[in-house]
């Protein structure tokens, strides 16, 4: 994706508290760090929020950007975006061992990302992760459904299914590990942002 750069002259205004110049650099940039954000926390709301907390943060360090400032505001909603996802999720579901493995690999790849808009590109990625879902061995593919699709902890799923708890663990360990061998990083990524 091809942005306008904003220029040197225009970072030192900023330096100096210009609004003018912070507003310009908002605009230029602020549906680009949206599209970012959508991708990782998966709601255009809370996106818009995440964004706009940046360039508080943004306004507020402005005596510190330097040029280029894309760098600067893309690394801001990445790290943004991962404690939203941290805090909303982890609050609200009982961690699990996997889940943890799941959490922190999703971590990583966006903090380690240059181009996090890059598994957007792929428009076939929904309909390749079903498919692959859908080749799960029968009982993996009920359980990892229940679990990550329908937000069920492993105490309901293994009462649903009569079956116990470690049972639904090694189920669901064992269709993540496929589903990582068969997909691939972009992939399971995208999984990941189902939760």
């Amino acid at each position: 994706m091809n942005l306008p750069e904003v220029s040197e002259k225009l970072i030192e205004q900023l330096n100096h508290g210009n609004i003018k110049a912070f507003d310009k650099i908002y605009h230029t940039y602020y549906l680009y760090l949206c599209a970012i954000a959508v991708y990782y926390v998966h709601d255009k709301r809370v996106a818009g929020e995440i964004v706009n907390d940046v360039f508080v943060s943004f306004w507020q360090n402005r005596h510190h950007i330097t040029h280029p400032p894309l760098p600067y505001l893309r690394r801001a909603i990445q790290n943004a975006s991962v404690s939203y996802l941290r805090s909303s999720y982890f609050n609200e579901k009982l961690m699990t061992e996997q889940m943890e493995e799941i959490w922190a690999f999703l971590e990583n790849h966006i903090l380690s990302s240059d181009n996090p808009l890059q598994a957007l590109e792929h428009s076939e990625m929904n309909t390749m992760i079903m498919k692959k879902v859908e080749e799960l061995p029968a009982k993996c593919r009920a359980i990892f459904k229940a679990s990550l699709y329908e937000g069920k902890s492993y105490s309901e799923i293994a009462e649903e299914q009569n079956i116990n708890v470690a049972t639904v663990r090694v189920q669901m360990k064992i269709a993540l590990t496929k589903l990582r061998e068969s997909l691939g990083i972009p992939y399971m990524i995208a999984i990941l942002m189902f939760l």
